[in-house]
């Protein structure tokens, strides 16, 4: 028994959280074993054009770590800190997933927003015929869109009588 708050507390092996070794359910596995297979796949790749592709590779790990640290990292953070002082408790999740998403969107489309590539064939139309930029916003106001409708159910949930 401790005392915390002026009262006593009791804590049992109940209320112990669990050490992450027993957490692991079967999701966990299953997604270790499919990324385990995929980031295989990927060194099986890098192994076999190693002569060919050794310096480039080398580049864009180190440039992607670098990026990563110096850059990514500290506005997530900085987001993050940012968004745990504005926003109420009971909004932080929607908010949350909709940055998320907007990060991932945004890191999955500019490639084809910036249009790396097409000049290796440019009389090719085929090659990122798309317009990335209006396909990008497209996705961002679905996410975005279904983050107000979250809050909105929020909301009512927080407003209907128990």
């Amino acid at each position: 028994m401790g005392c915390q708050g002026g009262g006593p507390v009791s804590t049992t092996e109940a209320d112990a959280p669990a050490a992450p070794a027993e957490r692991a359910g079967a999701s966990f596995w299953i997604a270790f074993a499919i990324g385990g297979a995929v980031m295989a796949f990927g060194i099986r790749g890098a192994v076999m054009n190693l002569k060919d592709s050794a310096p480039d590779v080398a580049k864009w790990v180190i440039g992607a770590d670098l990026v990563h640290d110096l850059i990514l990292a500290p506005i997530a953070v900085a987001v993050g800190w940012t968004i745990n002082r504005i926003v109420p408790a009971r909004w932080r999740a929607p908010v949350q997933a909709g940055l998320m998403a907007t990060g991932v969107t945004l890191l999955l489309g500019w490639p084809g927003w910036r249009g790396y590539g097409r000049h290796l064939v440019p009389d090719n139309p085929s090659v990122q015929p798309l317009d990335y930029t209006t396909a990008i916003l497209t996705v961002l106001a679905i996410i975005w869109g279904a983050v107000v409708v979250w809050l909105a159910l929020r909301l009512v949930a927080d407003h209907r009588p128990r």
